[in-house]
């Protein structure tokens, strides 16, 4: 069973239990950075002295050899503006209709010490299709990292950061990722409480770790509102099941705060501008956040569909040396799983098929 399925199963029960009460919301992480640039387009409306002051809280990076990102314009109808067809970018899977934004959050580390990426999502704004796409990459992946050499794909966060872990994805799975976002391991229970809390069906099983990693003893199972503190503890869940759950799971918080969010007043909003955005680094430009901006009341309508790499029967489970140890790791089909990716983010639209 792949995750879409295990999640629209776990959100029809939550639905047959709980009748009476509003639908499931949900589906994330740490990752909530998603939601937090699509709410800007309330603020744009609010004027530009406003939203130039709430940019002004992110930290911008320059990044001199990223290729200017696909300028993605909707009319008021919700349709594109212009289609141009697909292409190659530098033997990479292109489409200006496509916005690929790397959404990396880092792992609990000393003072001084790199980290690592715990989680890295890449969320694929398809304004072809209609649709928001967001893909885990498991962290455990065993690939080449350029420049470094074989290991751990979260590992090439830590040789070089997030444009280091931009071109591994891409090396090893030949699509082309336009910008990435990084938060702060720190910043993920202030976002989920910004936004008032995330829905989330608690399975038994997954109440009682919550329980255990929260200190806790009143967590039950069933659908409820996790504050920040519980949707951190859910989200990092590694005893139930394995490491391929957990990543359905921040995908599950992802949605469920964009969700809240679609609610939430301006002062709500205002809220989490000003509380979110000085955790956020990226190296998206102003004027490009400005469009996903004045654009995310029609992305807000998308559908959202998910995978993640690898896919079922498409990687080995396998024991490497790794700094002078043995280390488990997931070995990937790197041609199976590129496939399925650019069948996913690009659908029948590749460059082979429309030539």
């Amino acid at each position: 069973m792949n995750d879409n399925q295990d999640l629209n199963k776990k959100t029809e029960q939550a639905a047959g239990r709980h009748s009476g009460k509003k639908q499931s919301k949900g589906r994330i992480a740490v990752n909530v950075i998603v939601a937090v640039f699509s709410v800007l387009c309330i603020t744009v409306g609010a004027g530009c002295f406003y939203a130039d002051a709430m940019l002004s809280k992110l930290n911008f990076v320059q990044d001199t050899e990223a290729d200017a990102a696909p300028s993605i314009a909707v009319s008021e109808t919700g349709e594109t503006t212009s289609l141009p067809d697909p292409m190659f970018v530098d033997g990479l899977y292109h489409d200006d209709a496509i916005l690929n934004v790397l959404i990396l959050s880092l792992d609990d580390y000393r003072e001084g010490d790199t980290g690592r990426s715990d989680s890295m999502i890449l969320l694929s704004v398809d304004t072809r299709h209609k649709k928001l796409k967001m893909t885990s990459f498991m962290r455990d992946m065993f690939v080449q990292i350029p420049g470094v050499g074989s290991n751990r794909l979260n590992t090439a966060f830590t040789y070089g950061g997030a444009p280091l872990a931009v071109k591994t994805i891409e090396n090893n799975f030949g699509v082309d990722i336009d910008r990435y976002v990084l938060i702060d391991y720190d910043a993920f229970e202030t976002i989920i409480d910004s936004v008032g809390g995330v829905y989330i069906d608690v399975s038994d099983a997954e109440a009682a770790y919550i329980n255990e990693y929260s200190y806790r003893t009143d967590i039950v199972g069933g659908y409820q509102l996790l504050n920040g503190d519980l949707a951190r503890s859910y989200s990092r869940i590694r005893k139930i099941g394995d490491d391929f759950e957990r990543t359905a799971r921040q995908r599950e918080v992802m949605s469920a705060a964009i969700e809240q969010l679609k609610s939430a007043n301006i002062g709500t909003i205002n809220h989490v501008l000003s509380t979110v955005l000085p955790m956020i680094t990226t190296n998206l430009s102003k004027t490009e956040v400005l469009n996903l901006a004045a654009n995310a009341l029609t992305y807000f309508n998308y559908p959202i569909e998910q995978m993640r790499v690898p896919e079922d029967g498409a990687y080995s489970n396998a024991m490497v040396m790794i700094g002078g140890m043995e280390a488990s790791v997931l070995r990937p089909d790197l041609e199976a799983n590129s496939e399925a990716l650019v069948k996913f983010i690009y659908q029948e639209d590749t460059p082979e098929m429309t030539q």
